[in-house]
């Protein structure tokens, strides 16, 4: 009889530990040695935190609970190159306003995530609260909007405020701003400061008299610097016209931003103009190209990007015949349009062969100009 009790106590106990939930400790689960306030915050600050932040143009992932919590969908949106918004592929050119993920940053995220999100010293986040824990510094993402990056402007223009409504449709406003110049003036760099970064997605500046454009602002690049020996040249009497998109909040917001003029301490050998190809083309393909007549220094690319087109390719054939591929882009996002500016300007010799290729998912979604249109700047 004792031995028959004792076999049910024993049964007992091991059907209660078999079913009872197990105790979570976090060290015992680890598999990574990325932590949040080490690898991962220097990411958001240098890829993310310019729209995800409170009160900016998505949700927050400021701290470690925000960005741990939301983990399982980072990783996807990273692997799928849709996060952060960048459309050019690495190894085509090498642009100062890149925003994609290096292969060690993306490895560091999924490593992260898959390793149950590290805080420091192998702690995670496991979404309760513990009243035992000793408080710690808190380690968070910042992003900076207070001040200009390239420093104070010579001449600040304020934008008349424009009214966004709730749940309004992305929409973009044209604002033409008179510069008051009565003599020409040579510029050297051009910066934007949006007056409310909850409704604002993208910016671009161009001179009326002229169409030239100066310069885009988009949440991870918001300046245009030109390289030494280079300058845009206004008229006298000329107007700068802001197209600026616009996205709506929650609530109204009455959005006023304002743009910053750097003017070039004297005059500048080379003025930046410049030079547009339309590609044309009957079927998905659309194609143009040009031959250079004088030694060209190319230092930014604007594509007009429309709904539809698949692919990119900006190349220079070389007058020895080899060909230097500048550009290569792909898998286009219509909310984040952006210029692609060269890290340093790109030497094309004269007789060198410039094109465009442009790949459209079908002929039906060919922009009404019936073609594709780029535009280089150059000195």
């Amino acid at each position: 009889m004792k031995r028959i009790v004792l076999g049910i106590i024993a049964v007992t106990v091991m059907a209660i530990w078999v079913v009872w939930p197990p105790r979570a400790l976090s060290h015992e689960t680890l598999t990574t040695t990325v932590l949040f306030d080490r690898e991962i915050v220097r990411i958001l600050d240098k890829h993310c935190v310019m729209c995800h932040v409170e009160n900016g143009l998505a949700l927050p992932l400021e701290t470690y609970e925000e960005t741990w919590l939301r983990g399982r969908p980072i990783r996807a949106e990273v692997l799928a190159r849709h996060m952060p918004p960048w459309p050019a592929v690495q190894g085509y050119g090498q642009f100062a306003n890149e925003n994609a993920l290096t292969l060690r940053e993306t490895q560091f995220v999924v490593s992260w995530v898959e390793g149950l999100g590290p805080r420091n010293a192998g702690t995670v986040f496991l979404n309760v609260l513990d009243p035992t824990a000793a408080p710690r510094r808190e380690v968070r993402a910042h992003a900076d909007f207070g001040g200009w990056e390239l420093g104070e402007p010579n001449l600040t223009l304020a934008f008349p405020a424009t009214t966004v409504e709730p749940q309004q449709a992305s929409d973009v406003k044209r604002t033409v701003i008179d510069l008051g110049l009565t003599s020409e003036r040579r510029i050297r760099g051009l910066e934007y400061m949006p007056g409310d970064h909850r409704v604002v997605r993208a910016a671009s500046f161009t001179v009326q008299e002229t169409g030239q454009w100066l310069g885009s602002w988009t949440p991870w690049y918001g300046f245009v610097k030109l390289p030494s020996g280079a300058a845009y040249r206004l008229p006298a009497g000329s107007h700068i016209i802001a197209e600026i998109r616009y996205r709506a909040a929650k609530e109204r917001v009455v959005e006023r931003g304002a743009l910053g003029l750097y003017f070039a301490d004297s005059p500048a050998p080379g003025t930046v103009s410049d030079l547009v190809l339309e590609a044309k083309g009957t079927g998905p393909r659309f194609r143009a190209e040009t031959r250079l007549t004088a030694d060209t220094r190319a230092f930014a690319l604007r594509p007009d990007i429309a709904p539809g087109m698949t692919s990119i390719e900006v190349s220079a054939r070389r007058p020895d015949g080899g060909t230097d591929v500048l550009l290569f882009a792909k898998d286009f996002a219509m909310d984040w349009p952006t210029p692609y500016i060269f890290k340093e300007p790109v030497l094309l010799r004269r007789g060198a062969v410039l094109s465009i290729t442009a790949y459209y998912a079908n002929p039906g979604a060919v922009p009404k100009t019936g073609g594709v249109r780029l535009t280089v700047s150059r000195y």
